[in-house]
Parts: C-alpha cells; sequence; structure tokens
C-alpha cells in the first residue's frame, strides 16, 4: 500500500513539475535595431512560441547580443548553453549540428541574390548571360556561409573573409568583382555604408538563383523546444501569418529588386531537389 502511495505523489509531483515547466529559448540578435532581418526573425519566433503556448505553456524568450559569427553559432548551438536557437541557410552541416525545422521562414527568398559590384566594373557583367561567363570572376564571401559550399561544387572562384564589415571594404579595394547578397539584404546593407562605399553598387541587370531556405536549426540538448516551434510554425503556415510577416519586412525590396527584367544565371544546390522545394509552393 506505501508503494502505491508513493507512487501515486512521486506521479504527482511529475505532473505538476510537466505544468509548471517552462521552456528558455535563447536567440541570437544584431545589435542593429533597424535591421529588418533581426525584426522579421524575432517576430517570428516570438509567433511560434505564444501560438504554441497553449499546447506547451509558457516560455521566456532571451536575445542573446554579442558578435556571432556563422562557425561559432555553430559550435554555440551544438552545446546549447549560449543559444540553443539560431536561423540559418539549409545545409547538411548544420542538420548533422542541429535539429532543422523544414519549414522555409523567409519563404525561400534566401534563393535570389544580386550581386553588389564596383561601378565602374559594370560593363563586363553587363556581358555575362551564363554560369560559364560568371565564372570568370571572382566572388567574396564570408568564412563559414553555406554559401561557399555550393558556389565551390559549381567551380566559381571565391575570395572569403573572416569579417562580415572587412568583405564590403575588400570589394572596394578590387579584392574581388562581386559580392552576392539576398534581396532583402543588398540594398540596406549598401545604403548603411554609402559614406565609404562611394563607388559600390547594386547590379542592375543580373541576379542568381541558388536553390536556398533559411531554416530555424534546435539544439540536440532541446527537443522540446523543437518539437514546440515546429508546431507553432506549421500554426503560422496555416493562418496565414508566416506569409503576413515575410511580406510586411521583405515585399518592397522584392518589388524594388524587379527580378522579372533581370537575367537569372542558376547555380545548382546539392542539398535540394525538385521535390524538396516544390513540396508546398506556397512556401517558396
Amino acid at each position: 500500500m506505501f508503494a502505491i502511495k508513493l507512487a501515486y505523489i512521486i506521479c504527482a509531483l511529475f505532473i505538476v513539475h510537466v505544468a509548471h515547466a517552462v521552456d528558455s529559448i535563447k536567440v541570437h540578435t544584431s545589435a542593429l535595431s533597424e535591421d529588418k532581418r533581426r525584426m522579421h526573425k524575432d517576430e517570428v519566433l516570438r509567433r511560434a512560441l505564444e501560438i504554441s503556448k497553449k499546447n506547451y505553456g509558457t516560455f521566456t524568450l532571451e536575445f542573446v547580443n554579442i558578435e556571432l559569427p556563422t562557425t561559432r553559432a555553430l559550435r554555440s548551438l551544438e552545446t546549447g548553453q549560449l543559444i540553443n536557437v539560431f536561423i540559418a541557410a539549409a545545409s547538411n552541416k548544420w542538420d548533422n549540428i542541429a535539429i532543422p525545422i523544414k519549414i522555409p521562414v523567409r519563404l525561400g527568398q534566401l534563393s535570389y541574390r544580386l550581386l553588389l559590384v564596383n561601378q565602374s566594373h559594370l560593363d563586363k557583367f553587363k556581358a555575362i548571360n551564363s554560369l560559364a561567363d560568371l565564372k570568370k570572376l571572382i566572388a567574396g564571401s564570408q568564412k563559414g556561409w553555406t554559401l561557399n559550399e555550393v558556389l565551390n561544387a559549381a567551380d566559381i572562384d571565391v575570395v572569403t573573409g573572416s569579417n562580415f564589415e572587412g568583405l564590403f571594404l575588400m570589394l572596394n579595394n578590387d579584392r574581388f568583382d562581386y559580392f552576392p547578397r539576398a534581396i532583402y539584404e543588398v540594398y540596406d546593407e549598401l545604403e548603411n555604408r554609402q559614406n565609404i562605399l562611394k563607388d559600390i553598387v547594386v547590379e542592375p541587370t543580373l541576379a542568381l538563383y541558388i536553390p536556398t531556405a533559411s531554416y530555424v536549426y534546435v539544439s540536440h540538448e532541446k527537443p522540446r523546444i523543437a518539437q514546440r516551434l515546429k508546431y507553432g510554425l506549421q500554426q503560422m503556415v496555416k493562418n496565414g501569418e508566416l506569409k503576413a510577416l515575410f511580406n510586411k519586412y521583405y515585399k518592397e525590396d522584392i518589388i524594388r529588386a524587379d527580378l522579372q527584367n533581370r537575367k537569372i544565371i542558376k547555380i545548382k544546390n546539392s542539398y535540394f531537389n525538385k521535390q524538396d522545394i516544390f513540396i508546398d509552393r506556397d512556401l517558396w
């Protein structure tokens, strides 16, 4: 009888503990208050957590405001101590180190890249009509980015830098020919640095198409948080909120990019195939 009573007490205590468990989410955030990517990412994660509150209970959301290059973010996510959630460009490397939630939170818009170039070199970009033409030029990128693997696989020469801000100066000093940036990044990044990048412009005739998605990745140490965010994001897909938030932050940039009047250079990304991309056309 005593053993039965003890079992009931332990069970009751477990239920109370679960009922009052608080999920602690720690995510990296940018120091730039007007960064659209930061605001969009933070709002998507907060809404997914709020929507899941009925099923998963309360939560805390901590924004870790430090310089966190992608390579360090990958290591931090593996332990789940400094951060336990991160949004990154999907790749096998990230899939192996953390739990991927395969819902493209930016609707695959990272697939389209515009090029920052020195305006004195615009003529040679006008002559580009194919991937073969593009291979004659050198791209710039940051160490640790998923993009590097894709460009290398396409036999495109890449100069990498360890410091993000330094890449703009390297472009300005002709260390490489172009710096590919997402549509929702390129205009703000250039305008925010116009005082030191007077000769850098957004190349007006080309766009790269590299199938890419931004996924939420969760530390393997926090499987419950992964389940919770997946549920919340699925609900946001169903109720249209994920697409509405995307348009709220990025619609103007997409219109400004005028993709229909650009030559599109396609570059394969072995991580994706047509089935991956078109499982749900509304999300791409």
